[in-house]
């Protein structure tokens, strides 16, 4: 089986909170998988592109990964970022499970006062 995965987080900041999510969903989906993904930048759409090897298919479908052939990983097009997702620890665990509390705007209370 040859079919690999890939999704684009986009560019800028969104790569950021996507990737949180994507690492949330390791934690839970593939805790044992050392690097279950890898993170590339498309040179010409300047897109940042996350490959899921055939072994990581269900982490990559629960992401909302599409299939797609083995990419052409020459370093021309597609320019590997080097990225390691964190080695799955007790700590990087209560990271990724822990609620995340945004507290509201001082002015936001005040509003609605």
């Amino acid at each position: 089986m040859n079919t690999w995965y890939s999704k684009s987080l986009g560019e800028g900041t969104a790569v950021y909170r996507r990737l949180r999510v994507l690492n949330e969903l390791r934690h839970h989906v593939c805790p044992d998988a050392s690097c279950p993904y890898s993170l590339y930048m498309d040179a010409v759409s300047a897109e940042t592109l996350v490959l899921f090897d055939p072994e990581q298919s269900v982490l990559a479908t629960a992401f909302g990964a599409m299939p797609c052939g083995q990419p052409h990983l020459n370093g021309v097009r597609l320019i590997d970022l080097e990225y390691r997702p964190l080695p799955f620890t007790l700590q990087s665990a209560q990271l990724f499970s822990s609620p995340r509390i945004h507290p509201q705007p001082r002015f936001y209370a005040e509003y609605r006062a």
